[in-house]
């Protein structure tokens, strides 16, 4: 039977059959070779671990060897580590491992305790800087600014500075007496820890992780107030900048509104003077038509003289010259009136009034 299946294989068929097969078994190398190299990296690990006990176990064990006698064999299987001597190097590796984590959490925890610190620091000194600048500008830029000479005044900066420094030296005090007290806490605490410590009263498992649970909701709490703090601490910001920048639109909308005071005042002096100036002209426009109605009736009588009324030749001739110098004040008059009407129009417009209702 065997043989009449293997007349019906053909060689191509027994090639890759027997490429299957060594492919198996290659890949079972494959894993026998990770596994021993694990292996080895968990011993190397361990002997950098305990390079000096191992040391002192291989000169002993030397020691015995020398004692031995030199024609008894060696057996190969003193060389092998055991099942539990495996077991115990790999549970020691576990726990050094477990140890260093802990270890590497603890000071990670510490380093973001430090940093977060830090962050709080940084974020009160940028709220401080702020605030002093802030004030600069509020007391010593715009409001020190002498309004005579345009300059600010040093009185002002010296006094705002001896006023920072008292302030600065108070924060100081303030922080001494903080200092003071926390130390005080840690001494307490730390003498609490101690007798504790020594009447043996030690926290269990439970009442540790308890704290640890209630450690991170206050950790928890302590980070979301600060989130909060911190978007207060900008909206702050914002609202300072807008304030700023509507105490300079104030500041230029005051320039322009004294500025159109000054002008207001300037457009009223001159209507006041032109208002003078038509009531002048008005009066000389009274005093000449009084004139050119004089001048009219005596042209009148000139004109309706009989013969009766005609002079003798040199009467005549004095009074052709009168009538003529009468004639030219006339014409001179008439001038002046059509010349004071023009600049009474004209101050008429300037003042914005009705000629025509007047």
């Amino acid at each position: 039977m065997i043989p009449e299946q293997q007349q019906g294989i053909t060689e191509e068929e027994k090639e890759l059959i027997l490429v299957e097969e060594l492919s198996q078994k290659l890949e079972g190398l494959y894993k026998d070779m990770e596994q021993i190299r694990r292996e080895n990296l968990l011993f190397e690990s361990y002997i950098m671990r305990n390079s000096k006990d191992l040391q002192r176990e291989d000169e002993a064990e030397d020691k015995r060897q020398k004692t031995k006698k030199k024609n008894q064999p060696v057996d190969k299987k003193t060389m092998q580590l055991t099942n539990e001597e495996k077991y115990e190097i790999a549970q020691f590796e576990s726990d050094t491992l477990k140890k260093n984590i802990e270890e590497g959490r603890i000071r990670s925890d510490q380093i973001l305790e430090t940093l977060r610190a830090i962050l709080e620091e940084t974020d009160k000194a940028i709220t401080e800087i702020r605030k002093d600048a802030f004030d600069f500008q509020r007391e010593i830029l715009f409001a020190g600014e002498n309004t005579r000479t345009g300059k600010i005044e040093a009185e002002r900066i010296d006094k705002y500075f001896k006023e920072k420094l008292v302030q600065k030296d108070a924060q100081i005090e303030k922080y001494k007496q903080k200092k003071a007290n926390i130390e005080q806490q840690i001494t307490k605490t730390s003498n609490q820890i101690q007798k504790k410590e020594e009447m043996g009263d030690d926290l269990k498992f439970i009442d540790f992780h308890q704290l640890q649970i209630e450690n991170k909701k206050y950790v928890k709490q302590i980070d979301e107030k600060n989130k909060k703090l911190l978007g207060l601490k900008i909206a702050t910001g914002r609202i300072s900048s807008v304030l700023i920048d509507e105490k300079n639109q104030l500041q230029t909308e005051i320039d322009q509104c004294n500025k159109l005071i000054q002008e207001i005042n300037d457009k009223n002096k001159k209507t006041a003077k032109t208002q003078e100036q038509t009531k002048k002209v008005k009066v000389q426009i009274t005093s000449l038509t009084e004139k050119k109605k004089k001048f009219a009736i005596q042209l009148e009588q000139v004109n309706n003289a009989t013969n009766e009324d005609i002079p003798k030749s040199m009467t005549y001739v004095l009074q052709k010259q009168k009538e003529e110098e009468l004639v030219y004040k006339i014409r001179n008059t008439n001038r002046k009136i059509e010349i004071a009407e023009l600049a009474y129009q004209k101050a008429c417009k300037t003042l914005g009034i009705n000629t025509k209702k007047q």
